[in-house]
């Protein structure tokens, strides 16, 4: 980075600590798509990549207080996102080791569950449109990837995403509406 580079980033960084959008939109545009080529490297999910993206700007935003202005934005904004993703895994360990737990304790209570629970998740699947019902059963119940679906249905990639977006808003619903509070197969 040269003199006059590390001059404007610092009249960035000090604009944006006055909260100036102007100043916020021109970091979003010139380090956005560079936030976004590090993090594909990491072979995240479409949605993961755009909610550490969006994540880590808002985090920009809300701490830009404190921000010091001879950082490196470039570098931030990639200690924002790595510690983000962190977080994520951390939480996901943490959630199986306890959903394993459970299990454990519980094996006897958790079959009869789990089985009423699969068992009711079909009857709503059943409501869905046939090309709906199969790509929210080979993302969410096959486990298989947004690009793998695309590829085994001949279907794009965002229309992929539209149905599981839409099929589990519409699951989400119902169960919802039955009383069912949490459910751990949308994790």
């Amino acid at each position: 980075m040269n003199f006059k580079e590390a001059d404007n980033e610092k009249s960035l960084i000090s604009r944006l600590k006055t909260g100036d959008e102007q100043a916020f939109l021109v970091i979003y545009k010139k380090y956005s798509s560079v936030l976004w080529s590090f993090l594909q490297k990491l072979r995240l999910e479409q949605q993961d990549l755009e909610d550490v993206v969006q994540q880590t700007f808002s985090k920009l935003w809300e701490k830009r207080d404190n921000l010091d202005e001879d950082l490196s934005i470039k570098s931030y904004l990639i200690t924002i996102a790595k510690n983000d993703i962190y977080n994520k895994i951390k939480q996901q360990v943490v959630h199986k080791k306890h959903q394993e737990q459970l299990i454990q304790l519980h094996p006897k209570e958790s079959t009869p569950h789990n089985n009423e629970l699969k068992e009711i998740l079909y009857k709503i699947l059943e409501n869905l449109p046939d090309k709906r019902r199969e790509v929210f059963e080979l993302s969410r119940i096959k486990g298989y990837s947004n690009d793998e679906i695309s590829k085994k249905l001949g279907i794009s990639k965002s229309t992929v995403e539209n149905h599981i977006y839409n099929s589990s808003t519409y699951v989400k619903k119902i169960l919802k509406n039955l009383g069912f509070i949490l459910v751990f197969i949308f994790y």
